[in-house]
């Protein structure tokens, strides 16, 4: 099981790159039978889940087309870390009230029209129908508080469910999706890692570390220990020095997107020869 956290678009091509370096190395995770994504992470799960070349996506990474859909948005990490260190505090520690206050700041904030981010991420995937290899999705209810992992079989677009797990509060609209809205999946965890319990082996590729400065998303260390209490054989790989560098701190900045594939790629490829015997092992 592959599990793909958050990161925005910058998130996205540190991925790309660390996934055509790992292959190129012996590690082609692309062959994996199911995948977990999370924001950013769910654009590259659908991607390579829907059998997309990663060798093309880094192509596309490192010469995105003139005609690109990606709309830069002001942005912070660690101001957003920040915050939701504060939120933290303020509700003693609630989880799901945290998240409802998050889900109301979403509702109240005024962003981009929905179908013109839903073209967005249209534009990023390269079909719309649910693959055959599984793919899970998460996104989370704006009112309850509670997650949602969307798969082929919830009877939801695949470009809706994406775009949901995308809908970073504050930044890009909410989903309405049923009778429920929905945010960005990061709001419950920057990876959900734990809902991979149950797989033998999770290599979990984190574009924003183990975020362990932002309470409210950052559990990827719990989530490991979850993982490996169950039986599970755990690796993470999280960005390098130069990676962090290359991402910055507004990662939702199209910008970011060359030098992240590229840094990415970098840390694939080096960290590739640890990973490929495990990974081929593998039943």
């Amino acid at each position: 099981m592959v599990v793909l956290g958050g990161g925005g678009v910058a998130g996205i091509a540190w991925a790309t790159g660390v996934l055509a370096g790992l292959a190129r190395g012996g590690a082609d995770l692309s062959q994996a039978d199911g995948f977990i994504g999370t924001s950013a992470g769910s654009v590259c799960g659908a991607q390579i889940a829907c059998g997309a070349s990663v060798e093309d996506l880094l192509a596309a990474q490192l010469e995105p087309p003139a005609d690109s859909k990606e709309q830069p948005r002001a942005y912070s990490q660690a101001e957003a870390d920040a915050q939701n260190r504060k939120l933290f505090d303020k509700v003693g520690g609630d989880l799901k009230a945290a998240r409802q206050r998050i889900g109301a700041f979403a509702l109240r904030s005024e962003t981009t029209a929905p179908e013109a981010r839903r073209d967005i991420i249209a534009s990023r995937l390269a079909q719309t129908q649910w693959p055959e290899r599984w793919l899970g999705i998460v996104a989370v209810d704006v009112d309850s508080g509670e997650h949602r992992m969307f798969d082929r079989t919830s009877g939801v677009d695949l470009i809706d469910a994406v775009t949901a797990s995308c809908a970073v509060p504050g930044t890009w609209p909410v989903v309405a999706i049923g009778a429920h809205r929905y945010m960005d999946g990061g709001i419950r965890s920057m990876t959900n890692a734990d809902l991979a319990a149950g797989a033998q082996h999770v290599v979990i590729l984190a574009p924003l570390g183990y975020s362990k400065d932002n309470p409210v998303s950052g559990h990827l260390l719990a989530e490991i220990a979850l993982l490996e209490r169950t039986g599970a054989l755990v690796d993470v790989i999280v960005p390098d020095a130069p990676s962090i560098e290359a991402m910055g701190d507004n990662v939702l900045d199209p910008a970011r997107r060359v030098p992240s594939a590229r840094a990415g790629l970098e840390q694939g490829l080096a960290c590739a020869p640890a990973l490929a015997a495990a990974w081929n092992a593998a039943p």
